[in-house]
């Protein structure tokens, strides 16, 4: 299938970011590539979001609060389950389904991705999808995980954890750890070099993907050589400082759009948003503890890190403060704003040429941090 943007506005993306210091942090920052006037949405990201953002407008005011319901989480399951991107690789890429035993004796299915030509000692993906704790897949991000396969010659696996609210806090979190271990002990049977494993997630997942590599640190098996977190969320326990606390002036607004931005961060953050409802979905009190709050701990030694953010995600805010403490503790940590996007942007890959830039630039930090390579 082809992409539903050229080629072209890939490169313009490429020609055109620079590096910019926002909040103390040095940032790389993506443009939208057919638009100079700044604080707008990017078209495509706009057009696909525009019937939402009509219905915000007019719906009452706490109308659209979410709750933890049942119904509620089956509704916004079905919303974060549904599968956005487009195929823009090629059918050449080996995949293989595993299931392997989780700490309770559960079963965590896991997803193999191999490029097509034989290899051996590559470097490993291992990808955690999002979704709030409670929703998500692997076919949400397996776009993603394809391309950056196709492009590095890499190997990768993905996982299926067990969600909230239905398996509490730290069930996911376990599987995911769990997970790691297995990757660790059976990388060469698929190709991949136990030595160079690097563990990614957007969103929730970001937070999961960090968890396992503190995980590995605290068990001094030190397994993760780097991690790449999309949009994390790691200040669930909304920890105030001069970085993290949030506000709308942190967010340029250009007037045409000021009123979609708002209403889309609002759904999202807030007292009536999404990430309000973590704290029950998990079914724990305990979310400032450093596993749901890593903004929360000492990260000096942490390994290399890719933190990317769209410039109207309501997590920018605490994603570039987390950012910044990396950066103070002398981790080597690249951190990329995609001007003009929100959430969820790697959910889109074929669509925005940005999700595709995203995948490069995974690609590059994995090769980039090989030694040797």
């Amino acid at each position: 299938m082809e992409r539903k943007y050229t080629l072209d506005l890939l490169n313009k993306i490429h020609e055109k970011e620079r590096f910019e210091i926002i909040e103390d942090v040095n940032v790389l920052v993506k443009p939208i590539p057919d638009c100079d006037e700044s604080g707008l949405l990017d078209p495509r990201y706009y057009q696909d979001n525009k019937k939402m953002i009509t219905m915000l407008k007019w719906m009452p005011k706490g109308f659209m609060k979410f709750d933890t319901s049942e119904k509620s989480i089956l509704k916004l399951r079905e919303m974060f389950n549904g599968v956005k991107s487009i195929p823009i690789t090629s059918n050449d890429i080996r995949i293989t389904s595993k299931i392997i035993s989780g700490k309770d004796n559960n079963d965590i299915p896991l997803r193999i991705y191999q490029p097509a030509k034989d290899i051996s000692n590559r470097p490993v993906l291992y990808y955690i999808h999002g979704g709030g704790f409670f929703g998500g897949n692997m076919d949400v991000v397996e776009q993603l995980v394809k391309l950056v396969v196709e492009k590095y010659d890499i190997v990768a696996v993905s996982i299926e954890y067990r969600l909230a609210p239905e398996n509490p806090y730290p069930c996911g979190h376990d599987d995911c750890y769990e997970a790691m271990k297995w990757i660790y002990e059976n990388s060469k049977d698929f190709g991949g070099n136990p030595n160079e494993i690097f563990v990614a997630g957007d969103s929730a997942g970001g937070n999961l993907a960090q968890y396992c590599t503190t995980k590995s640190m605290e068990e001094k098996s030190n397994i993760i050589k780097g991690q790449l977190l999309l949009y994390p969320t790691v200040n669930m326990g909304g920890i105030n400082d001069k970085y993290t606390v949030w506000s709308l002036d942190k967010y340029e607004m250009n007037p045409k759009h000021k009123k979609a931005i708002t209403l889309m961060m609002s759904m999202m953050g807030g007292d009536n948003g999404i990430t309000s409802m973590l704290t029950d979905i998990l079914k724990t009190k305990d979310v400032l503890n450093k596993y749901l709050t890593p903004y929360s701990m000492d990260v000096t030694g942490l390994p290399p890190t890719l933190i990317t953010v769209g410039e109207y995600d309501f997590l920018k805010v605490e994603c570039l403060a987390y950012a910044k403490k990396l950066s103070e503790a002398e981790v080597d940590v690249k951190t990329i704003l995609y001007k003009g996007l929100g959430h969820a942007y790697g959910d889109n890959v074929g669509v925005y040429p940005q999700s595709e830039d995203c995948a490069i630039e995974m690609g590059k930090f994995i090769i980039e941090n090989c030694r040797g390579r």
